[in-house]
Protein backbone atom coordinates (compact mmCIF):
# COMPACT_ATOMS: atom_id res chain seq x y z
CA UNK A 1 0.00 0.00 0.00
CA UNK A 2 1.25 3.50 -0.86
CA UNK A 3 1.35 5.99 1.32
CA UNK A 4 0.18 9.49 0.50
CA UNK A 5 3.21 12.29 0.38
CA UNK A 6 2.34 15.21 2.68
CA UNK A 7 1.50 18.02 0.43
CA UNK A 8 4.10 20.71 0.34
CA UNK A 9 3.60 24.38 1.08
CA UNK A 10 3.68 25.42 -2.42
CA UNK A 11 1.57 22.53 -3.55
CA UNK A 12 -1.36 23.71 -0.70
CA UNK A 13 -1.15 27.46 -2.02
CA UNK A 14 -1.38 26.30 -5.80
CA UNK A 15 -4.51 23.80 -4.83
CA UNK A 16 -6.44 27.20 -2.90
CA UNK A 17 -5.62 29.07 -5.99
CA UNK A 18 -7.21 26.60 -8.25
CA UNK A 19 -10.25 26.26 -5.91
CA UNK A 20 -10.61 30.06 -6.40
CA UNK A 21 -10.47 30.79 -9.96
CA UNK A 22 -13.13 27.46 -10.65
CA UNK A 23 -15.26 29.10 -7.86
CA UNK A 24 -15.11 32.04 -10.53
CA UNK A 25 -16.03 30.20 -12.67
CA UNK A 26 -19.44 29.31 -11.38
CA UNK A 27 -19.94 33.38 -10.61
CA UNK A 28 -22.12 35.16 -13.29
CA UNK A 29 -21.97 38.58 -14.84
CA UNK A 30 -24.07 41.82 -12.66
CA UNK A 31 -23.78 43.60 -16.21
CA UNK A 32 -22.33 43.15 -19.51
CA UNK A 33 -20.71 45.50 -21.95
CA UNK A 34 -22.58 45.15 -25.12
CA UNK A 35 -20.68 47.33 -28.37
CA UNK A 36 -21.56 47.30 -31.97
CA UNK A 37 -18.60 47.29 -33.96
CA UNK A 38 -18.30 48.56 -37.77
CA UNK A 39 -14.98 46.70 -37.86
CA UNK A 40 -12.97 44.54 -35.34
CA UNK A 41 -9.49 46.13 -37.13
CA UNK A 42 -10.33 49.41 -35.88
CA UNK A 43 -9.51 50.10 -32.49
CA UNK A 44 -12.63 51.53 -30.21
CA UNK A 45 -12.13 54.16 -28.00
CA UNK A 46 -12.09 52.28 -24.70
CA UNK A 47 -11.06 48.94 -23.43
CA UNK A 48 -14.11 47.70 -21.64
CA UNK A 49 -13.15 43.63 -21.92
CA UNK A 50 -11.40 41.76 -19.46
CA UNK A 51 -10.26 42.72 -15.93
CA UNK A 52 -6.92 44.24 -16.37
CA UNK A 53 -6.56 48.09 -18.37
CA UNK A 54 -10.12 48.72 -18.31
CA UNK A 55 -11.18 52.44 -19.05
CA UNK A 56 -14.46 52.55 -16.87
CA UNK A 57 -14.43 51.10 -13.19
CA UNK A 58 -16.15 48.09 -12.88
CA UNK A 59 -14.73 47.65 -9.10
CA UNK A 60 -16.29 45.04 -7.15
CA UNK A 61 -18.93 43.92 -9.78
CA UNK A 62 -18.63 41.07 -11.86
CA UNK A 63 -18.85 42.20 -15.71
CA UNK A 64 -18.39 40.44 -19.23
CA UNK A 65 -18.11 42.02 -22.43
CA UNK A 66 -19.75 41.42 -25.67
CA UNK A 67 -19.36 42.34 -29.11
CA UNK A 68 -20.04 41.72 -32.64
CA UNK A 69 -18.99 43.86 -36.31
CA UNK A 70 -20.10 44.36 -40.01
CA UNK A 71 -24.10 44.38 -38.78
CA UNK A 72 -26.71 47.17 -39.76
CA UNK A 73 -26.92 49.13 -36.29
CA UNK A 74 -30.52 47.41 -35.76
CA UNK A 75 -29.74 44.16 -36.52
CA UNK A 76 -26.24 44.69 -34.23
CA UNK A 77 -28.24 45.83 -30.99
CA UNK A 78 -31.04 42.84 -31.30
CA UNK A 79 -28.19 40.45 -31.53
CA UNK A 80 -26.80 42.05 -28.29
CA UNK A 81 -29.45 41.80 -26.68
CA UNK A 82 -30.55 38.57 -27.14
CA UNK A 83 -27.11 37.63 -26.46
CA UNK A 84 -27.48 39.02 -23.10
CA UNK A 85 -30.59 37.87 -22.74
CA UNK A 86 -29.49 34.33 -22.58
CA UNK A 87 -27.14 35.23 -19.72
CA UNK A 88 -28.19 35.66 -15.98
CA UNK A 89 -27.25 39.51 -15.98
CA UNK A 90 -28.55 42.24 -14.21
CA UNK A 91 -27.64 45.22 -16.53
CA UNK A 92 -26.75 45.62 -19.95
CA UNK A 93 -24.75 48.77 -21.45
CA UNK A 94 -24.49 49.74 -24.47
CA UNK A 95 -21.40 51.59 -24.89
CA UNK A 96 -20.60 53.00 -28.75
CA UNK A 97 -17.02 52.03 -29.94
CA UNK A 98 -16.78 55.88 -30.25
CA UNK A 99 -18.06 56.96 -27.18
CA UNK A 100 -15.66 58.15 -24.18
CA UNK A 101 -17.65 57.30 -20.53
CA UNK A 102 -15.93 58.74 -17.69
CA UNK A 103 -13.84 56.87 -15.19
CA UNK A 104 -17.08 56.81 -12.95
CA UNK A 105 -19.59 56.38 -15.55
CA UNK A 106 -21.25 52.97 -14.93
CA UNK A 107 -21.30 53.47 -11.19
CA UNK A 108 -22.75 57.02 -11.60
CA UNK A 109 -25.63 54.87 -13.60
CA UNK A 110 -25.87 52.13 -11.89
CA UNK A 111 -27.06 54.06 -8.87
CA UNK A 112 -29.59 56.01 -10.72
CA UNK A 113 -31.09 53.06 -11.98
CA UNK A 114 -30.77 51.20 -8.42
CA UNK A 115 -33.14 53.95 -7.17
CA UNK A 116 -35.82 53.92 -10.11
CA UNK A 117 -35.98 50.28 -10.93
CA UNK A 118 -38.31 50.93 -13.54
CA UNK A 119 -35.92 52.88 -15.91
CA UNK A 120 -33.15 52.88 -17.50
CA UNK A 121 -30.32 55.21 -17.18
CA UNK A 122 -28.11 57.51 -20.00
CA UNK A 123 -25.46 59.65 -20.31
CA UNK A 124 -24.96 62.68 -21.97
CA UNK A 125 -23.18 62.81 -25.45
CA UNK A 126 -23.17 64.58 -28.19
CA UNK A 127 -24.16 64.88 -31.59
CA UNK A 128 -20.49 65.05 -33.24
CA UNK A 129 -20.18 68.97 -33.83
CA UNK A 130 -23.69 69.58 -32.71
CA UNK A 131 -26.55 69.19 -29.84
CA UNK A 132 -26.40 67.00 -26.81
CA UNK A 133 -28.61 63.23 -28.13
CA UNK A 134 -30.88 63.72 -25.40
CA UNK A 135 -34.12 65.13 -26.16
CA UNK A 136 -36.99 66.07 -24.37
CA UNK A 137 -40.88 67.31 -25.05
CA UNK A 138 -41.29 70.73 -23.37
CA UNK A 139 -44.60 71.97 -22.21
CA UNK A 140 -45.65 73.03 -25.21
CA UNK A 141 -45.71 69.78 -26.86
CA UNK A 142 -42.26 70.87 -28.76
CA UNK A 143 -39.15 68.16 -29.01
CA UNK A 144 -35.81 70.18 -28.59
CA UNK A 145 -32.55 69.37 -26.73
CA UNK A 146 -32.10 69.04 -23.53
CA UNK A 147 -30.20 70.73 -20.77
CA UNK A 148 -27.46 68.93 -19.95
CA UNK A 149 -25.96 71.13 -17.11
CA UNK A 150 -24.18 68.48 -14.48
CA UNK A 151 -25.86 68.06 -11.62
CA UNK A 152 -29.38 66.59 -12.81
CA UNK A 153 -31.50 63.53 -13.12
CA UNK A 154 -34.21 64.12 -15.80
CA UNK A 155 -36.64 62.22 -17.56
CA UNK A 156 -35.94 62.55 -21.72
CA UNK A 157 -38.26 61.77 -24.48
CA UNK A 158 -35.55 60.65 -26.44
CA UNK A 159 -31.68 60.12 -26.45
CA UNK A 160 -29.27 57.61 -28.20
CA UNK A 161 -28.18 53.71 -26.70
CA UNK A 162 -24.58 54.61 -26.68
CA UNK A 163 -24.31 55.37 -23.27
CA UNK A 164 -27.01 52.96 -21.55
CA UNK A 165 -27.48 51.33 -18.69
CA UNK A 166 -30.83 48.84 -18.80
CA UNK A 167 -32.05 46.36 -16.53
CA UNK A 168 -32.25 42.89 -18.49
CA UNK A 169 -35.68 42.43 -16.57
CA UNK A 170 -37.11 45.14 -18.24
CA UNK A 171 -35.55 43.42 -21.53
CA UNK A 172 -37.07 40.73 -20.98
CA UNK A 173 -40.51 41.78 -19.75
CA UNK A 174 -40.67 43.43 -23.45
CA UNK A 175 -39.69 40.33 -25.50
CA UNK A 176 -42.32 38.19 -23.57
CA UNK A 177 -44.87 40.91 -24.18
CA UNK A 178 -44.70 40.22 -28.59
CA UNK A 179 -41.27 37.86 -29.24
CA UNK A 180 -42.08 38.62 -32.94
CA UNK A 181 -40.99 42.24 -32.51
CA UNK A 182 -37.81 42.99 -32.71
CA UNK A 183 -36.03 45.62 -29.93
CA UNK A 184 -34.65 47.48 -32.67
CA UNK A 185 -35.98 48.53 -36.25
CA UNK A 186 -34.74 50.79 -38.86
CA UNK A 187 -37.15 52.26 -41.55
CA UNK A 188 -37.33 54.94 -44.04
CA UNK A 189 -38.58 56.31 -47.38
CA UNK A 190 -38.04 52.83 -48.71
CA UNK A 191 -40.82 51.80 -45.70
CA UNK A 192 -43.01 54.91 -46.88
CA UNK A 193 -41.80 56.26 -43.52
CA UNK A 194 -39.52 59.14 -42.74
CA UNK A 195 -36.09 58.20 -41.10
CA UNK A 196 -37.07 56.17 -38.34
CA UNK A 197 -33.35 54.91 -36.78
CA UNK A 198 -32.82 51.75 -34.32
CA UNK A 199 -32.87 54.15 -31.56
CA UNK A 200 -35.49 55.94 -31.92
CA UNK A 201 -37.57 52.34 -32.43
CA UNK A 202 -36.16 51.38 -29.20
CA UNK A 203 -37.31 54.17 -27.26
CA UNK A 204 -40.42 54.71 -28.01
CA UNK A 205 -41.13 50.85 -27.37
CA UNK A 206 -39.62 51.37 -23.92
CA UNK A 207 -42.11 54.63 -23.35
CA UNK A 208 -45.25 52.09 -24.64
CA UNK A 209 -44.37 49.75 -21.96
CA UNK A 210 -44.40 52.14 -18.87
CA UNK A 211 -40.92 52.52 -18.29
CA UNK A 212 -38.55 55.59 -17.79
CA UNK A 213 -36.03 57.05 -19.84
CA UNK A 214 -33.42 58.84 -17.71
CA UNK A 215 -30.65 60.95 -18.35
CA UNK A 216 -28.00 61.58 -15.61
CA UNK A 217 -25.97 64.45 -16.39
CA UNK A 218 -23.09 63.96 -14.25
CA UNK A 219 -22.04 61.36 -16.94
CA UNK A 220 -20.64 63.29 -19.50
CA UNK A 221 -18.95 61.17 -22.20
CA UNK A 222 -16.73 62.54 -25.49
CA UNK A 223 -17.82 61.72 -28.62
CA UNK A 224 -14.78 60.86 -30.38
CA UNK A 225 -13.25 60.54 -34.29
CA UNK A 226 -11.14 57.60 -33.47
CA UNK A 227 -8.84 58.34 -36.80
CA UNK A 228 -7.94 61.62 -34.75
CA UNK A 229 -8.90 61.56 -31.12
CA UNK A 230 -10.71 64.73 -31.35
CA UNK A 231 -13.98 64.91 -29.84
CA UNK A 232 -17.45 67.04 -28.83
CA UNK A 233 -18.81 67.11 -25.55
CA UNK A 234 -20.17 69.42 -22.80
CA UNK A 235 -18.11 72.16 -22.22
CA UNK A 236 -17.80 71.99 -18.91
CA UNK A 237 -15.55 68.73 -18.81
CA UNK A 238 -12.47 67.79 -17.10
CA UNK A 239 -10.23 65.57 -19.54
CA UNK A 240 -8.71 63.71 -16.70
CA UNK A 241 -11.89 61.62 -15.72
CA UNK A 242 -11.60 60.13 -19.26
CA UNK A 243 -9.18 57.16 -20.13
CA UNK A 244 -9.03 55.84 -23.87
CA UNK A 245 -7.02 53.34 -26.27
CA UNK A 246 -6.60 56.00 -28.67
CA UNK A 247 -5.07 59.64 -27.24
CA UNK A 248 -7.82 62.71 -26.52
CA UNK A 249 -6.44 65.09 -28.96
CA UNK A 250 -8.69 68.08 -29.12
CA UNK A 251 -12.40 69.29 -29.90
CA UNK A 252 -13.71 69.04 -33.26
CA UNK A 253 -14.35 72.33 -35.01
CA UNK A 254 -16.07 72.85 -38.02
CA UNK A 255 -12.90 72.63 -40.16
CA UNK A 256 -13.89 69.31 -39.58
CA UNK A 257 -16.91 68.57 -40.39
CA UNK A 258 -16.05 67.81 -44.37
CA UNK A 259 -13.79 65.01 -43.68
CA UNK A 260 -16.97 63.43 -40.76
CA UNK A 261 -19.44 63.43 -43.45
CA UNK A 262 -17.40 61.78 -46.06
CA UNK A 263 -16.30 59.24 -43.69
CA UNK A 264 -19.97 58.57 -42.48
CA UNK A 265 -21.08 58.20 -45.90
CA UNK A 266 -18.38 56.21 -47.81
CA UNK A 267 -18.88 53.94 -44.33
CA UNK A 268 -22.85 53.77 -44.89
CA UNK A 269 -23.75 50.12 -45.81
CA UNK A 270 -26.27 49.73 -48.52
CA UNK A 271 -29.66 50.16 -47.74
CA UNK A 272 -31.06 46.66 -47.43
CA UNK A 273 -34.17 46.06 -50.14
CA UNK A 274 -37.40 44.88 -48.76
CA UNK A 275 -40.07 42.80 -50.70
CA UNK A 276 -43.59 42.61 -50.03
CA UNK A 277 -44.58 39.00 -48.60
Amino acid sequence: MEIARPKTQTEKVHSILRDIVEESKECGNYVVVAQPRRSFEEKPAQNLDGYMGLHIDFSGYSHGFCSCEKLLVDMARNYLIDTVLETDAKYLFFVGEDTVIPWNGFRKLHETVEKNPNAMAVGVYYVKLSVPMIMIRDELNHIRPADVTPGQVFEAWQTGLDAALIPVKLLREMRDADPEIPFCCIAGPQQGYPFIGEDNFFVHRWRKAGHKLLVDTDVQCLHMDIETGKYTAHPDIDLDNYFTQIPITERLTIKDKRLLDKRYIERMPEAPKYEET
